[in-house]
């Protein structure tokens, strides 16, 4: 694997050595209720101006002012209703269906994602990301790190990153395995079977460690990141959904074997004096989504080209 730092990239260097290599590059970002965060990323991947070729949104049913704003930048904004629609793929909606969605709309060769809720979003999030595939043309996958504050990346400290050094032993060199920016070249992602929640940052990874060798992948790291943490609660829901899907994937792998059906849910426990508790379900929505080669309507689409 090879590693970069995003202060080795400047933008008028990545632009002259993108239009050498004839190559075109897209950004997507994934938007569900990011009001507060999404003028900002979009005035920033602006400032790319000729380093990115197409920029989409693709929104999972946004409540808030989200789709206004986008509409008055003049973005081109793809409900995942319509994407399902478009793929012919019963929706399963989750941050994992956006950015699998998002191979369909976008017509070229680098692709790239940042979460759309980044408090300090920066230029280097997407020069950094960019900049490896861009000088080396063997790097078919790219995954960002960076600087994080107190008390975040709890899921990644406390499950994946024990779960990954007991069984997937290959990617424990990640620095930041749910890291949500991150990209490649569309040879390798139309290969890749997304799972359409939380647990897609695992599977693309995993599938980069199956697929790919260590001269094609890099990490580079991005600075620091800063955006909202999300309550105990809510991290317990993404984590059974991460963890469900690493088992899925492990026993797909042949990496170990289970005896006995995975749950589909978790239930917590909520209480509002302390002394009396109350049950509560919740389901796991993260599913796995069919690679987007094998899709019929992909290869249509791709032979109109």
């Amino acid at each position: 694997m090879k590693y970069f730092d995003y202060r080795k990239f400047t933008l008028n260097n990545l632009i002259n050595i993108k239009k050498e290599e004839k190559v075109t590059i897209g950004l997507a970002l994934p938007v569900y209720n990011e009001e507060k965060t999404l003028i900002k990323t979009i005035k920033i991947i602006r400032k790319c101006k000729n380093l990115i070729d197409e920029l989409i949104i693709i929104d999972s049913g946004s409540s808030d002012n989200s789709i206004n704003i986008c509409k008055k930048m003049g973005l081109k904004i793809i409900d995942d209703k319509k994407a399902s629609k478009d793929l012919g793929i019963p929706l399963k909606r989750g941050k994992g269906w956006n950015l699998w969605a998002s191979l369909y709309y976008l017509n070229t060769d680098i692709i790239i994602w940042i979460d759309s809720d980044i408090e300090n979003i920066n230029i280097r999030f997407i020069t950094g990301l960019l900049g490896p595939m861009l000088i080396d043309k063997k790097i078919k996958f790219v995954k960002g790190y960076y600087h994080r504050p107190k008390g975040d990346a709890r899921v990644t400290e406390i499950m994946v990153r024990p779960f990954i050094n007991l069984i997937f032993q290959n990617v424990k060199d990640f620095i930041q395995p749910l890291s949500g920016e991150y990209g490649g070249r569309r040879e390798f992602l139309e290969q890749v079977s997304f799972y359409s929640g939380y647990s897609v940052e695992m599977a693309v990874l995993l599938q980069a460690d199956f697929l790919l060798k260590k001269k094609e992948i890099a990490q580079v790291y991005l600075g620091k990141r800063i955006h909202a943490l999300q309550d105990v609660t809510s991290l317990g829901r993404m984590s059974i959904g991460i963890l469900h899907t690493l088992f899925k994937i492990a026993e797909q792998a042949k990496y170990l074997k289970l005896n006995k059906r995975l749950g589909n849910g978790l239930q917590n426990y909520l209480s509002s004096d302390g002394v009396n508790f109350s049950p509560i379900q919740f389901k796991i929505t993260d599913e796995k989504l069919p690679a987007m080669v094998t899709l019929k309507k992909y290869g249509k689409k791709l032979r109109k080209k």
